[in-house]
């Protein structure tokens, strides 16, 4: 280029050469002045074509209104790597613990473990975990000699936004378990910016998901893009599903700007929508949703004036099939209900011969007879086996 310019267009090709291969340059990391003793010209041009590439990245982006449109790059990208996924969001599913938030994310969202991540905040989970952070990394020179080198190292979040920027053909889930037992302000960080995505009625169709602004953040974007000044910003073939328990106790609240930028969606907790509440509880007469379905109901009429009452419910999957073993039961349900729902008053649901828990597990476990009636106030009882009669009569009406 330099060469064909035109007169006293010399430098002005170097600068075009800088602007049109300034993608490559700089995620392959060449350094002008290696560039320019390449081409053979004088080496003080190299400061031409630093101006050139810093040009570059105000265009890439878009720092004053002026970007780079370039169609067949475009074009060429859509052909090797396909159409662009759009369309993602994200999705915080809350419900009362064991009401099935995990399975359905398995069955309405995702099951392929290559396309997803997977993790769980907690209080000691920070943003170095979830981004990335700096650590030290022992590798081998061009010599063979091992040095100690600081790298960052990506965390879950810059992991699958690098797998959803570098396969645009596919949707990719990041999935958070307990939102709300991390600090979740503080574990996004700069990325709480991110979440905000352009929608439909804004946006041009083959935009909606992606986020609305960029951020500037050298590690992730050196290794999601190869160019550490490119402005990251969440694909829109990326989604983010979390969960959260309803009123969950003891744990970080989430304030109104946080979960603005969420779509909420409740997992309801209906056990007559589940085969698995007609599992029989073992040794008793009483189903394992019949036996929920009423415990449910004492658990709210007692609490009426907490909060965070839901939060002590039964869920569909709190209990699986094999938990309704004998002795298995009095120790996963039985023992929530003493040391969690009825807490304050046991004697609302449990007879007055069991006054500690080890009382309530013993006779369930020893009682020969039905072992629900042997722990159960006898009004209790009769509410569940009177609740299996309808049950019964209306199965048999259908």
């Amino acid at each position: 280029m330099y060469s064909n310019a035109e007169n006293k267009m010399q430098v002005a090709s170097i600068h075009i050469f800088g602007i049109k291969y300034g993608k490559n340059i700089i995620q392959k990391a060449f350094k002008s002045l290696d560039i320019v003793k390449a081409a053979g010209i004088n080496e003080s041009y190299s400061t031409e074509l630093q101006k050139a590439l810093n040009i570059y990245r105000c265009l890439e982006q878009n720092s004053y209104g002026i970007y780079i449109s370039d169609e067949n790059a475009i074009k060429e990208e859509k052909e090797v790597l396909g159409e662009r996924k759009t369309g993602a969001e994200n999705i915080l599913l809350y419900g009362v613990p064991g009401s099935g938030k995990s399975h359905e994310i398995k069955t309405k969202y995702c099951n392929d473990e290559k396309m997803m991540e997977r993790v769980v905040f907690h209080p000691d989970y920070t943003y170095s975990d979830f981004v990335g952070q700096i650590l030290p990394r022992v590798e081998k020179d061009k010599d063979g000699n091992e040095k100690l080198k600081y790298v960052f190292t990506p965390g879950p979040f810059t992991r699958m936004l690098k797998k959803a920027q570098e396969d645009p053909s596919n949707h990719y889930y990041l999935v958070i378990e307990e939102l709300n037992r991390g600090n979740a302000p503080a574990i996004f960080g700069e990325i709480f910016q991110l979440l905000d995505r352009k929608d439909e009625d804004e946006f041009p169709a083959e935009e909606v998901g992606e986020s609305e602004y960029g951020i500037s953040n050298y590690d992730v974007a050196k290794e999601v893009y190869g160019d550490e000044n490119h402005p990251v910003r969440i694909p829109s073939n990326m989604n983010i599903l979390a969960t959260m328990n309803t009123a969950d106790q003891n744990v970080f609240t989430l304030d109104t700007a946080f979960l603005r930028r969420w779509s909420t969606r409740q997992i309801e907790n209906n056990f007559e929508k589940s085969e698995h509440s007609k599992d029989m509880i073992d040794g008793t007469k009483v189903s394992w949703g019949t036996f929920a379905t009423v415990i449910n109901d004492m658990i709210i009429d007692s609490n009426t004036d907490m909060v965070s009452s839901a939060d002590k419910c039964l869920g569909i999957y709190f209990a699986k099939k094999k938990e309704l073993d004998a002795d298995k039961f009095s120790e996963k349900v039985l023992k929530h209900l003493w040391d969690n729902a009825f807490r304050m008053d046991p004697t609302v649901i449990f007879n007055e011969s069991c006054k500690s828990l080890e009382d309530v597990v013993s006779k369930y476990e020893t009682s020969e007879a039905d072992k629900l009636e042997s722990v159960l106030r006898t009004e209790v009882y009769e509410k569940m086996l009177l609740k299996m009669k309808q049950r019964n009569i209306e199965n048999d009406e259908k």
